[in-house]
């Protein structure tokens, strides 16, 4: 199945992670999917805090008594005789009543009036936060990147805002406000598919890696696929239909937009280190630092990889593509400051994403980081492994009456797996006339291998092959049983042959031999983040 985007994570999240198995499995075994459910639930708990929060924000009363400041009670005139100091004791009583309930009155009204405006309108309604933990979007906003394109476009009662967008060479921003008719904000019922952004000269230069949201606003994020090298990017956008929540209707309209972004001030901010460390694997991949791009919202570090000699062999250019690296960043303390991928240390992660493209012979790599303090403190680079689907040819024997008495065991490049039972499935949506469609290899196991991009297939006796799926979960490299009809199913297979042979094909395989690491050369500062403290 394909990766999911934050607003699918985020129901899955409000759901109670209920879901069916094969989204189970998926989730195990996507490093990428792994990231995007822990920033959904560490995000539901930051909000959670944030609206049902004991307390105030931080300075709201000092705001709304400065608010309070102009406000001034008329004095009497002096009254001197006894019936008159009676009725000025009386009067004063009414009037400090008077005067409290207009106070309180003025307070309630102030605090909404504050919560209109943008200083704290920020807290809840803004892709910034008092609780953000993305230090590069702060930084951005510090140092003047935050840009009001001041887009609103109403079609039917609905309205599409945009009013703060941050944009450099890392990444681009967005904050994206959507309305019913009734002011109700409306937060993951747009399809951004159709949202495009081309530098001067007209080409797309941007991908969408990311929805984020509360309850009130999305926020997109944006990673560049190559360099900015224009002064201007054009964002444009086509939004035809708006969902209705908790149905499986549209309205149809038009939200179209576009407007521009001057990118002048961010690329005097960009600081680029080249790097030429290299390192050839006992296998043969070859991988071939390039760059690290320092901006205010973040860090992308650029790399190549290649295969030399038996391993361009077993990885041709359609397995090639589907290798993942593993490594990490530490400090001098040997402190994990960033993760990726690596199962070996901790889950530090810093990273947005990663994008990997064929060219001339070679993968590019770019990683983008909201966090990577290499010009604040001494970083290192450690390379941890690597895996890359490469052509096998293991094989198991199997035969139906022979897991009745014991199961049979498949063993291959450091994989072990125990087949337990080998049958029809017998499928309870299949009507009463029609045939069953497939078998059911039941299976446990430990491997040392990685495990999504195996492929497996079954042979029959007759030499007929079938593909081979799988239906059950995979934790760090384990094999589990779950709920269901769990293990490897045999598609198009109605009914049992007498022998069979499992065979996988391609091994995922996962390669931690390597020994290399580096000092990351130190990058000047930007310009007014010198004093920026990394970890806040």
């Amino acid at each position: 199945m394909k990766c999911w985007k934050l607003s699918q994570t985020k129901k899955y999240i409000q759901s109670g992670n209920d879901g069916d198995d094969e989204l189970k499995f998926h989730i195990e075994i996507c490093p990428e999917c792994q990231t995007l459910v822990r920033e959904a639930e560490e995000e539901e708990k930051l909000w959670m805090d944030l609206l049902y929060s004991e307390s105030l924000p931080e300075g709201f009363t000092e705001r709304v008594m400065s608010a309070l400041e102009g406000v001034e009670i008329e004095q009497t005139e002096p009254i001197h005789s006894a019936a008159a100091s009676k009725r000025i004791r009386k009067t004063r009583r009414l009037l400090k009543k008077s005067a409290l309930w207009i106070a309180s009155l003025f307070i309630v009204t102030a605090a909404f009036t504050l919560y209109a405006q943008p200083s704290i309108a920020d807290w809840v309604r803004s892709i910034f936060s008092n609780e953000t933990t993305d230090s590069g979007m702060m930084d951005a906003r510090q140092v003047g990147l935050l840009q009001n394109p001041h887009v609103k476009v109403e079609d039917k009662g609905y309205i599409l805002e945009i009013n703060e967008v941050i944009a450099d060479a890392t990444r681009l921003v967005m904050g994206v406000k959507v309305t019913d008719p009734e002011g109700k904000p409306l937060v993951y019922q747009v399809n951004w598919n159709n949202l495009h952004i081309r530098d001067a000269n007209g080409k797309e230069v941007a991908e969408l890696r990311g929805i984020e949201g509360t309850d009130t606003i999305e926020k997109l994020t944006f990673t560049f696929t190559q360099e900015i090298n224009t002064d201007e990017l054009d964002v444009e956008g086509h939004v035809d239909r708006i969902a209705i929540p908790f149905s499986e209707q549209y309205v149809e309209g038009k939200w179209d937009f576009s407007f521009k972004l001057d990118m002048r001030k961010a690329n005097e901010l960009t600081v680029v280190t080249p790097l030429h460390q290299q390192y050839t694997t006992p296998e043969g991949m070859h991988i071939e630092m390039e760059k690290l791009v320092r901006t205010p919202s973040g860090v992308r570090l650029e790399l190549n990889t290649s295969l030399r000699g038996k391993a361009a062999e077993l990885s041709p250019e359609e397995l090639e593509g589907q290798q993942q690296l593993m490594f990490h960043f530490e400090n001098e303390q040997g402190e994990v400051i960033s993760n990726v991928d690596s199962y070996k240390v901790g889950h530090a992660r810093t990273i947005i994403s990663q994008i990997s493209e064929m060219n001339a012979g070679k993968l590019h790599w770019t990683y983008t980081f909201n966090y990577l303090p290499y010009d604040h403190q001494k970083l290192r680079f450690v390379f941890d492994g690597y895996s890359i689907p490469v052509k096998s040819g293991g094989s198991v024997e199997l035969i139906s009456k022979d897991f009745k008495k014991s199961p049979i065991i498949f063993k291959d490049q450091g994989d072990e797996f125990t087949l337990n039972d080998f049958r029809v499935h017998q499928d309870p949506n299949l009507k009463e006339d029609e045939e069953p469609r497939e078998s059911i290899i039941q299976v446990t196991g430990k491997m040392y291998n990685r495990f999504n991009n195996d492929t497996w297939v079954v042979k029959d006796q007759d030499g007929k092959e079938y593909q081979v799926g799988f239906k059950g979960s995979v934790r760090w490299g384990e094999v589990n049983l779950v709920s269901g009809e769990p293990g490897f199913i045999v598609y198009g297979m109605g009914k049992l042959p007498e022998k069979a042979t499992l065979i996988r094909t391609v091994t995922d395989k996962f390669y931690d031999n390597v020994k290399w690491s580096f000092e990351i050369p130190k990058a000047k500062s930007i310009p007014g983040l010198e004093n920026a403290d990394p970890q806040n």
